[in-house]
């Protein structure tokens, strides 16, 4: 499967998936994810004209609705890798800032064009000390198929479920983001990537 369209589609699924109006019950990662897929589709259907080519409003939306299911802070840290550490924490706070509006940014559009029929979602898999894999089936209008899979932890304190990954056809797409920034970084440092990403994200600022 080409990786690109691996970004495209997981992201936009993952985008897709954590979309809700309503209060989601992320105390039990199989609720969670079983909650997302049943609002998704009315979501897109009601909002999609509203949306698109609307920077502010999907900026708005997201941080309502998706963020709060998602640890950015986290997925930030691994695609910067070993460069995370070697951070100030003011570069820290900039990278998870700009790579959070990079996602909205580029996958925003693809999100909205997405034509998904159904999402039927397994039960967990264990996958370490309080994480777990949601695998999914997805189907879209066009009768594709992909399995996509979430990866969650839950929070130590609040006990609640958070997404930090999702891995599509066996792919995960923080491994591929990895690849990409750490080659990046390497080549033009921290605070040129960062900057690169502020403005390629102007209209989200």
């Amino acid at each position: 499967m080409n990786s690109r369209w691996v970004r495209w589609f997981g992201l936009g699924v993952w985008l897709l998936a954590l979309s809700a109006q309503a209060a989601i019950d992320n105390k039990n990662p199989q609720q969670m994810v079983v909650g997302l897929s049943v609002v998704v589709l009315e979501e897109l259907k009601t909002r999609a004209a509203e949306l698109e080519n609307n920077p502010g409003e999907i900026r708005q939306f997201a941080e309502k609705n998706i963020l709060p299911y998602v640890d950015t802070q986290r997925m930030a840290r691994h695609v910067a890798g070993r460069f995370w550490r070697e951070a100030s924490p003011a570069q820290q706070q900039a990278f998870a800032e700009q790579f959070t509006l990079t996602i909205m940014r580029s996958y925003s559009q693809s999100l909205l064009k997405l034509s998904i029929e159904r999402i039927d979602v397994a039960d967990p898999l264990p996958d370490g000390d309080n994480r777990v894999i949601v695998p999914t089936r997805v189907l879209q209008g066009n009768g594709r198929s992909a399995d996509v899979a979430y990866r969650v932890f839950q929070e130590a304190q609040s006990k609640n479920w958070l997404v930090y990954d999702v891995i599509v056809e066996g792919i995960s797409l923080l491994v591929n983001f990895r690849q990409s920034y750490t080659a990046d970084i390497e080549r033009n440092g921290f605070d040129q990537v960062i900057a690169s990403m502020k403005e390629r994200n102007q209209a989200f600022q």
